[in-house]
């Protein structure tokens, strides 16, 4: 197939790297270089550090890809340093093997210069055969006289020294290059294994030459030992000691002549046996020589042997442990794709039935009866209420909804979980608005019978498997805002992981005065709400395109067509700044915020590469700078123009500026790192999009985790800007509370400690004086805390908790922070000057304490030298607060008197009501105080006080114990109502409700009478009933008759206009009402009296 018809087809490569394997969809005609580019496409790693293996070797650039149906390649990532070193030619494949080929070449160059100094010595040993032959011939002075010493000395010497040195140097470099060199290519390991062989070979070779050369020296010593011996013995055959020791006299002719013939003799004897000893002294010590030589040679060889086998060795190891490797990863890339075989064809499987169930579902969601069944407002609900659940006010906990058939409302067991208990992590932004419930299928029996319950495994498969997910309704209490939205988050079963799951809000009929959130779990386990900054989520597509925040609309992201190759989603999340937090973090913090003007939304954007391959615009909104004078410019010729403003100084306007604010203000643009602090980043551009200067275009190629605009004064530097953000940005994640201590008025032990927001402070003190805390209260001032930070309360002085509470609480803007307890002296003997036992409340949080760094710890603190300091995780008090409790007057001891409790009505259920159904109730009662959550332990506590007595004091006990303990902002006929009709009284419960319209038909009458008293009053108070109230008593057809009479019984004319209005009411009867007091005042024009009538009844 040529190239033109592949390029249109396109095939599937595997690519394993050592995190995660890819598939990468190429053109059949695709090269390494086009596969590397396309994985930079999808990972962003770059060409460089890219390296492609195919069965232990690697792919050069611009080869061409194996053609096979399933190609699976190993992707290798280099450090930079890698590819640096790579570019140089250190670690490069292809340098490697030119190097190794250069290497084999001046290898085989030394090998034959080896053979050839082996050649030589195999000449020089027939040489030194010859020599040893002519010396053991009979007459040495014909064979070989006189002996080549030099030969001996300089030849052999200087041969073995170069064939050695040339052996050394080889197997150095041969050293070298195994211990810096890599074996991705089995062909150097051959090579190598070849040149460990035939140095092997050589050195035994050696071994046998350095053997046989000491042997040529033992004979050539005896030689010389023989010749010089047979010289001696010559002397003492011819009697030559005496003449050559006698000294020469004068003689005759005769003799002198054959003296002279002597002497010549002599002299050429002498002259042979000094050469002969000059020679034996030579070969003496040349064999000294050679001795050495042979030693050295032979270490020479030991260690030349020694080298071979090790580098044989290791390169038997490399190529062991390449095959090993390559094995090994053979094995996994056999495992890896039978594995994702296997989840493949698991997860065609369950696609399958998906897809089989969905269309099964499909036949019938078609059809209105099944709309009708699927839909959760259809399905049987159950309510769920917890006692002492009141971190905000909500009857009940949760409600659960399932298809018919699925549980029923004992199978599921409701408890309250302590957030400190929950383990769940809140981020930056959230807010908790919720109880924390754990749902658990309830304890089952093991016996067989018809009221064994289902087994908590078999509840959590058939909710699981359940063909709708469950609808939990959970109550909450997030204030409206459009920059968040609810979400809850669900920890499974036997799981520890917490996973946001998707919710909305939700309404019921039976309780439409509170709010719900409801979410679709897939199973039990633990809920909460929480309050998170609202994600956006578009997608954009190859052709660009404009998108909008959904919280501020002014926001958008923009891209040209072409910035995307395919359909990219991305999120958003906008968290706004609002101005008065920009005031209140200038005025709490003035040394770091003092330059700051403004701030634009922080603004988060993830895409799923932070690459891109063109630029984006993000259209950010940011105050423009009010501080900055806006004057009129008058068109005066420029002569004209008065050198001073004549205008007066009222015409600036109210504000004050600076001349920093006249010259302008400064932009910076920064972005989050990844350690949490934020720069100022020149990633991006930013480019006004307005005259005012409220709307900045943000142009980046490169998408950060947060970026975030300020508006600063002109001279503020890049340094300063970056703390203000820091500043800034902690400041938006901390709350500023203040901790309140309130006692009761009747029980001054009897305290409340709570942790309030500054913004919900007078909220929160009327609460706690409708709850009877009237005494004076403790006030801190205000202090900086964390969503969810770790609260723990600590008492000093002679208090102390009077019972077990949890002194450790968790902080919660939407919810109440707050410890309810009994307090007690600790010594009632101590203070005695004081009227009273006092003590404090301390309250810490965990942070960072920064401490002194010491010399030595064992000294004084006085002795010791600083070293500086550190920052260490410790507790921080941010607050104490005085607590003092009243000491107890003196009294003689009395008996004990059993006191008799009394109801204080405060609604339609009273004394006679509960006594009523004390009465009327039987043996059903006990059911009752199960369903008005009495405890166990109380109802116990009851039956024993009346053991022999009937049921009605009992169950009045109960009841009386039922209605102190409710809270007072639950309805409490519809608790009572609703337990009624649970126990099948509903005789009971139409008493109630006729009690409860009783009740509310006299409570509306008081009402209204009170309302008129106060009126008036407000009449009396006014000017015009003091001089038009006779005008008013015509109006209300008050007889004349009657306000004679008033006039004469009384002089004050407030007293006047109060009687006679309620003589009007008293004629009037139930026809009197605040709304004909309002007509008679508007009748007469009285505008402001009939003003204030208006807002009266209206409040």
């Amino acid at each position: 197939m040529d190239t033109s018809s592949k390029e249109g087809q396109t095939r599937m490569i595997h690519v394993q790297t050592e995190t995660k394997n890819l598939d990468i969809s190429v053109d059949l005609a695709c090269n390494v270089q086009g596969l590397k580019e396309s994985i930079e496409e999808v990972e962003g790693i770059p060409v460089q550090q890219q390296e492609i293996i195919l069965n232990g070797k690697e792919l050069n650039h611009g080869e061409d890809l194996p053609q096979q149906d399933e190609l699976t390649l190993q992707l290798v990532v280099k450090s930079d340093s890698n590819v640096e070193e790579s570019a140089a030619g250190n670690f490069s494949t292809e340098a490697a093997e030119e190097e190794y080929t250069e290497a084999d070449f001046e290898d085989s160059t030394s090998l034959d210069k080896v053979d050839s100094a082996n050649q030589d010595i195999k000449e020089k040993d027939k040489e030194t055969a010859s020599v040893n032959t002519g010396l053991d011939s009979p007459n040495p002075q014909k064979a070989g006289s006189p002996i080549s010493v030099a030969f001996l000395d300089d030849g052999v010497d200087s041969l073995i020294s170069d064939h050695y040195q040339t052996l050394t140097d080889m197997l150095s470099k041969r050293e070298e290059e195994l211990a810096s060199g890599h074996f991705k290519s089995y062909t150097q390991l051959s090579v190598l294994q070849q040149t460990a062989n035939h140095i092997s070979s050589h050195m035994k070779h050696n071994e046998d030459f350095l053997s046989k050369m000491s042997k040529a020296l033992e004979i050539t010593m005896n030689s010389l030992s023989k010749l010089n011996k047979r010289i001696i013995n010559k002397i003492e055959e011819e009697h030559l000691q005496t003449w050559l020791s006698t000294p020469i006299t004068s003689q005759d002719a005769s003799e002198q002549s054959k003296s002279r013939d002597l002497m010549a003799k002599a002299a050429e004897l002498r002259e042979a046996v000094a050469a002969s000893e000059l020679q034996f002294a030579a070969v003496t010590k040349l064999c000294a020589e050679m001795e050495v030589n042979t030693a050295e040679a032979q270490q020479m060889a030991v260690n030349a042997r020694i080298a071979a086998e090790e580098a044989a060795r290791k390169v038997e190891e490399a190529e062991k442990a390449a095959r090993e490797k390559a094995r090994v990863e053979e094995e996994k890339r056999q495992k890896a794709k039978e594995l994702e075989k296997r989840q493949q064809e698991e997860e065609r499987i369950r696609l399958e039935k998906e897809a089989k169930r969905k269309a099964e579902m499909a036949e019938l969601k078609g059809t209105p009866e099944e709309q009708e069944r699927i839909n959760p407002a259809n399905w049987p609900t159950y309510t769920y209420r917890l006692q002492n659940a009141n971190d905000f006010d909500a009857s009940y906990s949760c409600i659960i909804r399932a298809l018919p058939g699925v549980l029923a409302q004992d199978d599921v067991t409701v408890t309250k979980v302590h957030q400190l208990e929950s383990q769940l992590q809140l981020e930056n932004n959230d807010e908790l608005i919720s109880n924390i419930i754990q749902l658990k299928p309830s304890l089952s029996s093991d016996g067989d019978g018809d009221d064994a319950s289902i087994s908590s495994r078999s509840l959590e498969n058939i909710v699981a498997s359940s063909e709708e997910p469950l609808s939990v309704l959970l109550p909450h209490c997030a204030p409206r805002n459009t920059s968040k939205e609810i979400i809850v988050l669900w920890k499974p079963l036997h799981s520890l992981t917490w996973q946001a799951i998707d919710a909305k809000d939700c309404n019921i009929e039976s309780v439409k005065d509170a709010k719900l959130v409801e979410c679709r779990p897939t199973g039990l386990g633990v809920f909460a709400a929480v309050h998170r900054l609202k994600t956006d989520k578009f997608a954009f597509t190859k052709k660009g395109g404009k998108v909008f925040s959904t919280v501020d609309g002014r926001l958008c992201v923009q891209c040209r067509p072409g910035a995307f190759r395919v359909n990219t989603p991305f999120s958003m999340q906008i968290q706004p700044v609002e101005l008065a937090s920009v005031s209140d973090v200038k005025v709490r913090f003035p040394d770091e915020c003092s330059d700051l003007i403004s701030s634009s939304p922080i603004v988060s954007l993830q895409f799923p590469s932070s690459k891109l391959n063109r630029p984006i615009s993000i259209i950010t909104p940011i105050p423009a700078n009010s501080a900055k004078p806006k004057r009129p410019v008058t068109a005066v010729p420029e002569k004209e123009k008065p050198k001073s403003s004549s205008r007066p100084a009222s015409a600036f306007g109210l504000g004050s500026y600076s001349k920093e604010e006249e010259e302008g203000d400064n932009l910076h643009l920064l972005a989050l790192t990844n350690n949490g602090y934020w720069i100022v980043t020149d990633e991006m551009e930013y480019t006004p999009q307005n005259k005012k200067g409220d709307l900045i275009s943000v142009n980046t190629t490169v998408i950060p985790n947060k970026y975030w605009l300020l508006r600063t004064k002109a001279s503020t530097s890049s340094t300063k800007a970056e703390l203000i953000a820091n500043t800034l940005y902690d400041y938006l994640h901390k709350r500023v509370v203040q901790f309140i201590i309130k006692q009761k008025g009747d029980d001054p032990t009897d305290i409340v400690l709570v942790c309030t927001p500054t913004l919900k402070f007078d909220r929160t003190v009327r609460r706690l004086e409708d709850e009877g805390y009237s005494e004076a209260m403790k006030l801190s001032p205000e202090v900086f805390v964390r969503e969810g930070q770790k609260i723990e309360i600590k008492f000093r002085g002679n208090l102390q908790p009077d019972e077990d509470v949890d002194l450790v609480l968790p902080y919660n803007s939407h919810l109440k922070t707050q410890v309810n307890m009994y307090i007690a002296e600790i010594d009632k003997y101590a203070q005695k000057s004081f009227s009273s036992y006092r003590g404090f409340a301390q309250f810490y949080v965990e942070g960072l304490v920064t401490r002194e760094i010491y010399e030595d710890n064992d000294k004084k603190r006085g002795d010791r030298k600083s070293l500086g300091t550190e920052e260490v995780w410790d507790t921080i008090m941010l607050s104490e607060l005085l607590i003092s409790l009243p000491k107890p007057e003196p009294e003689a001891p009395k008996p004990l008197k059993k006191a008799k409790i009394n109801l204080v009505s405060e609604g339609p259920i009273d004394d006679n009501l509960l006594k009523q159904l004390s009465g009327d109730l039987g043996d059903e009662w006990k059911m009752l105080a199960t369903h008005l959550n009495v405890k166990k332990t109380r109802i116990q506590s009851i039956m024993r006080n009346h053991v022999n007595c009937e049921n009605e004091p009992a169950i009045y006990e109960m009841l009386l114990t039922w209605v102190k303990r409710v809270p007072r902002s639950l309805d409490k006929v519809k608790v009572l109502c609703d337990a009624l009709r649970a126990v099948g009284r509903l005789d009971l419960v139409e008493d109630v409700r006729d009690k409860e319209y009783d009740y509310k038909e006299l409570r509306a009458e008081q009402l209204k009478e009170n309302l008129l008293k106060v009126i008036f009053v407000k009449i009396a108070q006014h000017p015009a009933g003091l001089t038009r109230y006779g005008e008013i008593a015509a109006v209300l057809k008050v007889s004349d008759e009657e306000l004679r009479n008033i006039e004469n019984e009384y002089s004050n004319g407030r007293e006047r206009c109060i009687k006679m209005l309620e003589s009007w009411r008293n004629e009037a009867g139930e026809s009197a009402s605040p709304n004909t007091l309002l007509r008679a005042a508007k009748y007469l024009r009285l505008t402001d009296l009939a003003g204030e009538i208006r807002r009266m009844i209206t409040y």
